[in-house]
């Protein structure tokens, strides 16, 4: 997710930050931009998944004879993993790492600087760790009221959700409320930064895009 956040800091940020952007957006109208900087990411993507299962498959069939993979008991292991179970996590996964570009892509449109692209895209990698240490609670805690709150919840779920799901705390039913809601909230989320880009693209702000986004909210308070 890290690598996919800086790509997006690069794409969409460097061209704004050095005032290229003139350049693009004579050509095409900014949403088309902004539509295939986002498609050309979510390609990359694929290509990536893809290219693990090759090599997964690849590797399973020329070592599934091998004493080292038959000493590690793998056939038994994965034979037990429900492919719903799977499934959920997947799904969840992929829809987390796109609600997280979504959002890097919504604080590198208010950039006005390149230099300011690397503040944007940490703010986006800091939330990724609030899942990753809430998921060590969920493990000996499964049924914390807000452990099963912050398991439907996006940005959350992709980390909380599988571990309530394989110690039996939630069901496959729960895990599927849980996709439902991020996928409503990916294209809430990806109409959001769009929307945002397009109105920021010729915005230039002395201030950083996390500081803009503090004083909006104090000013509105």
């Amino acid at each position: 997710m890290i690598s996919y956040i800086s790509i997006v800091g690069a794409e969409l940020g460097t061209e704004k930050g050095n005032h290229l952007i003139e350049g693009p957006l004579a050509a095409i109208p900014a949403k088309k931009h902004y539509t295939g900087k986002m498609l050309g990411i979510c390609f990359f993507i694929a290509f990536q998944l893809v290219l693990y299962a090759v090599f997964g498959l690849v590797g399973f069939l020329l070592l599934r004879h091998s004493t080292f993979v038959k000493s590690l008991y793998l056939n038994d292991y994965l034979a037990k993993i429900d492919p719903q179970y799977l499934w959920i996590s997947l799904i969840l996964a992929l829809l987390s790492l796109f609600l997280y570009i979504s959002l890097a892509a919504y604080l590198v449109s208010l950039v006005s600087r390149a230099e300011d692209i690397g503040q944007a895209t940490s703010g986006v990698t800091s939330i990724l760790l609030i899942p990753y240490f809430i998921n060590f609670l969920t493990q000996s805690n499964p049924n914390l009221l807000v452990v099963k709150i912050l398991s439907y919840l996006p940005f959350m779920s992709q980390d909380i959700m599988p571990v309530r799901i394989a110690q039996g705390a939630a069901s496959y039913s729960a895990g599927y409320v849980a996709v439902a809601i991020s996928l409503l909230s990916a294209v809430l989320m990806y109409l959001f930064a769009q929307r945002t880009y397009v109105n920021n693209i010729f915005t230039y702000r002395s201030e950083t895009p996390l500081k803009y986004l503090t004083n909006k909210l104090l000013r509105r308070n």
